[in-house]
């Protein structure tokens, strides 16, 4: 997954207001963990999170793209951070912490409720007594907004990006098209097929609940990067 978008990730994301997201996750961890030393994030990508939360916390991260945490591992090279390369549908690094971060709707790559409670009991279990849980989803609006009529287009000085959207029995698929251009001034195609899912709220307090989470907070911001609902689950 993400083996082309890795190398362009940081690219896409370089207008992102990670101080924003920083200070919504601060105020979060303030409220439901306000002594929590230890931190996993799930989907940590290239790591620009990690970065930050590395100033407070002892900071561990994980993703499904080796080609991100090699991106990820450069950048973060002088900061104690173990990264882990796992599916968050079921993982387990060995560890327990305080606090655990899935930012950017990650969580909205898993493809059905049964993928989110397997995550959720995964994160639950490797969380210590008391530890939070912070993650945020988009919903429907947000993925037509972002797809007018099923479509959206990038283009950038060396970069075209294309990402065609349709909806299949509940599950959203984009096939991603990517024009670069190479040192010989022609350009390179590339391919990669995405998958998200739009969960409900009550999808996920259901989940969170059936679990052992209980919810402490959900907060609706569409400050940071589009509309989305950021949860705080305890447990």
């Amino acid at each position: 997954m993400y083996k082309v978008f890795s190398k362009l990730y940081d690219k896409f994301m370089e207008f992102s207001d990670y101080g924003s997201w920083e200070k919504q996750v601060e105020e979060l961890i303030k409220e439901g963990q306000p002594n929590g030393k230890t931190l996993l994030d799930i989907g940590c990508g290239t790591g620009e999170l990690l970065l930050r939360m590395t100033k407070n916390y002892q900071c561990d991260g994980m993703d499904l793209s080796e080609e991100m945490l090699k991106i990820a591992q450069r950048k973060l090279k002088h900061r104690e951070v173990r990264l882990f390369l796992g599916d968050m549908v079921e993982f387990d690094t060995g560890y327990k912490y305080d606090i655990m971060v899935s930012l950017f709707d990650t969580v909205n790559h898993m493809v059905s409720v049964e993928e989110l409670e397997s995550h959720l009991e995964s994160v639950v279990n490797s969380l210590n007594n008391g530890g939070i849980y912070i993650f945020d989803v988009v919903d429907r609006e947000f993925m037509d907004m972002m797809f007018p009529g099923g479509l959206f287009v990038d283009n950038r000085k060396d970069i075209t990006c294309i990402w065609e959207h349709e909806i299949e029995e509940g599950v959203d698929y984009i096939d991603a098209t990517y024009f670069l251009k190479n040192s010989r001034g022609s350009w390179d195609k590339f391919t990669e097929t995405y998958s998200k899912k739009i969960f409900t709220d009550i999808e996920i307090e259901k989940s969170s609940e059936v679990i052992g989470f209980k919810i402490v907070k959900k907060v609706i911001n569409d400050k940071i990067a589009g509309r989305r609902t950021i949860y705080l689950l305890k447990k």
